[in-house]
C-alpha cells in the first residue's frame, strides 16, 4: 500500500510554525531566517516531505526551468560550457531541461515542445537555430539567449566569441610564419559562427597580401573537414590550412597523415 503524501500543512505542524513558513522556505530567493529554515527542513526530513515543484509553478506561474537546445555534444567545449551554465542556473534555483535538435532537422517540433513545458527562459546553442524560430519564441514571451552562436536579430542577447577577429588572429599568425599558399575549410556557412571566423580569416588574408588558395565548407563535421582535406590535398597543395574549429581539425590532421604522411 502506498504512504499518504506529505504536505507542507504535516510539516508545519511538525515544527511548530505556519504553513505560509514553509512555503517561504522552499521558495528560492524567499526571505526566511536560517533558524526557521533549519527548523522547518528538519521537519521536513523527518517526515519524507518534498515540496511540489509543478504545483507552485501552477501558482506563481514561474517554472524555474530553462530549456537548453544543443545540435551536438561532440565538440568538447560543449559538455564543458554546459556544466558550468547548469551549476551557474542551479545556485539561482532553476533547473536545466535539454532539448536535442538533431542538427536542426526537427526544431520546429523541439520549439513547440519547450513552450509546452513553459520553461522560463530558452538558451539556444544550436547553430542551425533559424532567426524566425528565435523569434516565435520571443513572441511566446520567453526571453532568450543564444550561447555560441550568432544571429540578424539584434533584439537577440547572445554570448558568443569575437569569431571574426579570432580568424583574423589567425591569418596574421600564419603569414607572420613565412606561409605563403594558405587555404581555409570553414566551419558551416550557414551559420554565422561559421560565416565570421572565416570572413574574418578571409579579409585579413587580403589586407596582408597574401593569397587563399582554397576554401572548402566543413560544416563543422568530421566527414565534411576530412572530404575537404583531401580535396585540398589532392591538388597542388597548400602549406598552411586554417580549420574553423577543433573537431574539424582533428579529421583534417588524420587527412593529412593519411595522404602525405604528416
Amino acid at each position: 500500500m502506498s504512504r499518504a503524501r506529505v504536505t507542507s500543512q504535516d510539516v508545519a505542524e511538525h515544527a511548530g510554525v505556519s504553513q505560509s513558513a514553509v512555503s517561504r522556505v522552499f521558495t528560492p530567493g524567499a526571505s526566511v531566517s536560517k533558524k526557521m529554515a533549519t527548523r522547518v527542513r528538519a521537519s521536513a526530513e523527518a517526515l519524507g516531505y518534498r515540496p511540489n515543484v509543478l504545483a507552485r509553478s501552477l501558482i506563481t506561474g514561474q517554472s524555474r526551468i530553462i530549456g537548453l537546445v544543443v545540435s551536438y555534444l561532440d565538440n568538447q567545449f560543449y559538455p564543458e560550457a554546459l556544466e558550468r551554465l547548469s551549476r551557474g542556473l542551479q545556485a539561482e534555483g532553476y533547473h536545466v531541461l535539454m532539448f536535442m535538435s538533431q542538427d536542426g532537422e526537427n526544431l520546429d517540433e523541439v520549439i513547440q515542445e519547450i513552450l509546452d513545458y513553459q520553461v522560463d527562459g530558452i538558451v539556444m546553442a544550436s547553430v542551425a537555430m533559424s532567426d524566425d524560430l528565435a523569434a516565435r519564441c520571443e513572441a511566446a514571451g520567453k526571453p532568450v539567449v543564444l550561447f555560441n552562436r550568432g544571429q540578424g536579430d539584434s533584439r537577440l542577447s547572445q554570448v558568443t566569441a569575437a569569431n571574426r577577429a579570432g580568424g583574423a588572429k589567425v591569418a596574421d599568425h600564419l603569414v607572420a610564419a613565412g606561409h605563403k599558399r594558405i587555404a581555409q575549410i570553414t566551419g558551416w556557412q550557414g551559420a554565422m559562427t561559421g560565416q565570421d571566423r572565416a570572413a574574418g580569416f578571409r579579409e585579413r588574408l587580403a589586407e596582408l597580401g597574401a593569397d587563399l588558395v582554397g576554401e572548402i565548407d566543413g560544416f563543422f563535421s568530421r566527414d565534411g573537414a576530412s572530404d575537404a582535406a583531401r580535396a585540398l590535398l589532392d591538388g597542388p597543395r597548400p602549406d598552411a590550412i586554417f580549420v574553423g574549429n577543433d573537431v574539424m581539425e582533428i579529421a583534417v590532421m588524420a587527412a593529412q597523415r593519411f595522404v602525405i604522411g604528416l
